[in-house]
């Protein structure tokens, strides 16, 4: 089983929701199955700024997840 994981952004307008559909027929074009969605929190530049918010999509290939 092989995984992928990207970062997917935490504020999506009409045309960013369009986009990461895109993203994810992309990915299943390319034999990834969508496993999961989870929320992270990024520290700052040089882990002195301020923190992020994101989403991290995992994807999966071959086996069952």
């Amino acid at each position: 089983m092989e995984y992928l994981i990207e970062p997917i952004g935490a504020q999506f307008s009409n045309t960013a929701v369009t986009a990461l559909g895109q993203r994810f027929s992309s990915r299943a074009a390319q034999g990834y199955k969508l496993h999961s969605v989870f929320q992270v929190s990024q520290p700052g530049c040089l882990g002195i700024g301020a923190p992020t918010i994101t989403y991290l999509a995992i994807y999966v290939k071959g086996g069952t997840p």
